[in-house]
């Protein structure tokens, strides 16, 4: 039989209980060494995120055209933002401001960046933006030919205009509906009524002949070069539009450079 150690123990046994607390000791401060270089790169990861974030807007509010001014937030979204970098592209950076004015006339704006490398010098792969502006602004710029005033209502664009008939000045008001054709905002007319003139002249022909010509305005020379717009929306006193570019070169020099009508 074998010896009973201090405390009724069988012998030998104690060793084997301190080498088991030793391997435990061992594995329970790795495994906290582990959770705690995790929660050291998340934060590290998160911090390095934020700042890049505020380098980004900073060097936006710097470069802004003379006649831009407002404030932007920015959102670099995506995995792991050490990740990203070491790859030299971010998945998805998000700009918006509620408060921009351009020329005077206020725009919220929100821009949606993928593939944005961090090399300045590369173009980004695909860049979407939204801007509302409201109908005063729009008619601080934009106008159509022969009207002085655009009207938004719920899906429509009015205007006014003039004709003759028989040496007679007529005026009509037109609603119509906008949508992109390249470098233009197309308005195709749904409806016209004299606003103005002699109501003892037919001229329901000459309205019909109005109605049926689409009516370009250029927009072109309002966005970069590379820029197009993909849909207008109004609304009663407003609009909002869309616009996409695709291999976008985000420096001043390109951004500066519009299209031409």
């Amino acid at each position: 039989m074998s010896e009973a150690s201090e405390g009724g123990a069988p012998a030998g046994t104690s060793l084997p209980r301190a080498r088991g607390r030793r391997r435990t000791t061992v594995i329970v401060g790795v495994a906290i060494a582990v959770v705690l270089l995790v929660v050291a790169v998340i934060v590290a990861d998160v911090a390095l995120r934020s700042f890049a974030e505020g380098k980004v807007r900073e060097n936006i509010l710097q470069n802004l055209p003379a006649n831009v001014s407002g404030d932007v937030s920015v959102t670099i979204g995506g995995a792991s933002f050490l990740q990203q970098y070491l790859a030299g592209s971010f998945d998805d950076v998000s700009l918006s401001s509620t408060d921009l004015t351009v020329g005077g006339v206020p725009v919220s704006a929100t821009v949606e960046a993928h593939g944005v490398p961090t090399d300045q010098s590369k173009p980004v792969s695909n860049v979407s933006a939204s801007l509302t502006l409201s109908q005063d602004a729009v008619n601080t710029f934009v106008a159509v030919p022969g009207s002085n005033r655009i009207v938004f209502g719920d899906g429509t664009v009015g205007y006014a205009g003039s004709f003759e008939v028989l040496g007679l000045a007529l005026g009509y008001d037109a609603t119509a509906t906008a949508t992109p054709s390249g470098p233009d905002v197309l308005l195709t007319p749904t409806g016209a009524t004299l606003s103005a003139g002699s109501a003892s002249v037919d001229v329901g022909g000459a309205l019909k002949t109005i109605v049926s010509k689409p009516v370009p305005i250029c927009v072109a020379q309002y966005l970069p070069e590379r820029v197009q717009l993909t849909s207008i929306a109004p609304t009663p006193g407003a609009v909002t539009v869309r616009a996409e570019a695709t291999d976008l070169l985000l420096s001043a020099d390109a951004l500066k450079t519009t299209g031409a009508c």
